[in-house]
């Protein structure tokens, strides 16, 4: 059997009128099959049969620039720097349009002939250069919505899409007739599929039509579809059988479009009902799950309340989620891995970080130790070439009674906070290579409260009234006491980058309620002038070190008494006098 042969008995097994469900990759991926070796082997009436299949539906991604409805499935750079489209719009020629709108009269199947009037009705202009006739756009209409009528599509929820593009072109044609045939499938398709109030399927009605001032909808089938919600949100949210478990997902999904009925109505009590059915659903499962996954749940619940501001429940919720929360760090399990470093070169790295006398040691100590933004750029995009899985995901940070208190999103949408995590992580990393400059250089005689004190003197950062402090914040470094260390210290540092913004024109102070407030400390680190004083990279880790929830937040967590004793170790402190040390390295300007 020739090409030819192979390509038309693929597709008449296709074109029928039988109860077998199909997708149109189904008939791309056959299609494919009968590709020979020799591709000049392939007519422009073959070719048009294999590219019909092979575009893509409700194209999102612009990088095509055609502008159109179909599309390729992928658009790919190649070594030219060129985007490459597969399968390419360009190969379409008007004489394959022209084979695609013979077709859409010939076939009986209507996904065989929604596709080709499809294509026709899409591409014709960009083509040929002149619009299809009006035959062509009805057909299209009709056969998108007789595959939603007789229910012969393979997946029901991209049923919803064609639906949703019938509707749209009817009203862009201004035909009556089929604007309300179009609603009309719409809802008793729903009717059809949606019986068991999938998120997937339920809800399409509502989003389609209600509020669509171009669709016009009568309030009577608006009712009737307002009316189908409340029903299949009472029956997700409640478990009445064996074979009917409540759904708190699905009850969302609902409840969520009833919300923002109600709340367009100024029905608030509605509003408020049709969410409480949401948290009953919820709360029926969370006794069952571990605790991390219901904290998980809660949370879900607590932005769901907050979206639509109900300020008590949501509080309510957060009275949960704390209760929960040591539960959460108790289920949580420490990752561990060890490496090996020769001797020889842990002694020639501290070597050369003792070098020199106790100011470049004081300086050398700060400069290498500050984290690079660009370097840990580059490790994120790295290791996500490597380890993918971990960056399209979202992550979560608690604390250490399970409260949620930063989100990390998928590296696509979260670039900072992937660079905020791993600078974290390597900040930890090297903590190891920081203990030990500082003990040596202790044991070496080279390191003390003295020696950076005289190191700081020349700070014209820090006020003469703060030496006392940081001199005995510095004795508790030295003698172990990282208790009184920390807490001496922080405060100390955030004044003194308090003065680097009002010695350089800067804002410390904002006005609220009549009164003057200090800025926060994070709001202080992200002013320009501080940026510019401190560089990217200082203010940056100074952001993460004592700020940043993402981050080590050292100055929120110890200010705000959210730290238990063990909190106030060596590691915390090594680093908290070393920024300590970096501030020692700025010097005033004159204009």
């Amino acid at each position: 059997m020739d090409v030819e042969q192979n390509i038309k008995a693929v597709l008449s097994r296709f074109d029928t009128t039988g109860p077998e469900k199909f997708a149109e990759y189904q008939i791309d991926s056959e299609l494919r099959s009968c590709i020979p070796d020799e591709m000049q082997k392939i007519n422009s009436g073959l070719l048009a049969e294999l590219l019909a299949f092979a575009f893509t539906e409700n194209y999102q991604d612009q990088a095509s620039g055609w502008g159109t409805y179909f599309g390729p499935k992928m658009v790919l750079g190649n070594d030219q720097g060129e985007m490459v489209e597969s399968p390419s719009i360009r190969k379409v020629t008007p004489e394959i349009i022209e084979h695609w709108r013979k077709r859409a009269f010939e076939v009986i199947n209507p996904i065989l002939k929604a596709r080709y009037a499809g294509l026709v009705w899409d591409l014709s202009e960009k083509i040929c250069g002149s619009r299809p006739s009006h035959t062509i756009g009805q057909l299209y209409i009709s056969s998108l919505l007789e595959i939603a009528t007789k229910d012969i599509h393979k997946h029901q929820g991209q049923v919803f899409e064609k639906l949703r593009r019938a509707l749209s072109l009817s009203i862009s044609m201004s035909s009556g007739e089929l604007i309300e045939r179009s609603k009309r499938v719409i809802v008793q398709y729903e009717n059809i599929v949606a019986i068991d109030g999938k998120p997937g399927l339920s809800g399409h009605a509502y989003d389609l039509l209600v509020g669509n001032k171009k669709a016009k909808l009568d309030a009577e089938t608006e009712k009737a579809i307002i009316e189908d919600l409340e029903a299949k949100l009472l029956k997700v949210s409640s478990e009445d059988s064996e074979t009917q478990k409540v759904d708190p997902w699905a009850a969302e999904a609902i409840a969520v479009r009833l919300a923002n009925y109600y709340r367009k109505k100024a029905a608030n009590e509605d509003m408020r009902r049709v969410l409480l059915r949401v948290s009953m659903a919820y709360y029926q499962i969370i006794d069952e799950a571990s605790p991390l996954q219901a904290s998980g749940w809660l949370e879900q619940l607590h932005n769901l309340f907050n979206d639509f501001n109900l300020q008590e429940e949501a509080e309510q919720v957060l009275l949960k989620i704390r209760e929960i929360g040591p539960k959460v760090n108790a289920e949580l399990k420490p990752i561990s891995t060890s490496f090996e470093i020769p001797r020889e070169k842990i002694d020639n790295y501290l070597n050369q970080m003792h070098a020199g006398e106790p100011e470049i040691i004081l300086q050398r100590i700060a400069v290498k130790h500050i984290p690079s933004k660009d370097h840990a750029k580059d490790q994120v995009l790295n290791l996500s070439k490597v380890a993918p899985i971990q960056y399209l995901i979202g992550h979560k940070i608690q604390d250490n009674k399970g409260r949620v208190v930063a989100s990390i999103g998928p590296l696509e949408n979260d670039l900072e906070g992937h660079m905020v995590r791993q600078i974290s992580q390597n900040l930890s990393f090297s903590s190891l290579f920081m203990r030990m400059i500082y003990e040596q250089g202790i044991d070496r005689k080279l390191l003390s409260e003295g020696v950076i004190m005289n190191y700081l003197l020349d700070s014209p950062i820090i006020a003469n009234d703060r030496f006392e402090i940081i001199k005995r914040g510095l004795k508790a470094f030295f003698e172990g006491d990282y208790l009184v260390s920390i807490h001496l210290l922080i405060p100390q540092i955030e004044e003194a980058i308090r003065n680097i913004l009002e010695m350089s024109g800067g804002k410390v102070l904002r006005s609220k309620a009549g009164a003057f407030q200090l800025r926060t400390f994070d709001d202080v680190l992200r002013d320009a002038i501080i940026t510019n004083a401190l560089g990217e990279d200082m203010s940056h880790y100074f952001r993460i070190l004592f700020t940043d929830q993402r981050g080590w937040n050292l100055r929120n967590d110890v200010c705000h008494g959210l730290v238990n004793i063990n909190a106030f170790n060596s590691q915390n402190t090594d680093r908290v006098v070393h920024a300590l040390l970096c501030l020692g390295l700025v010097r005033a300007q004159e204009e």
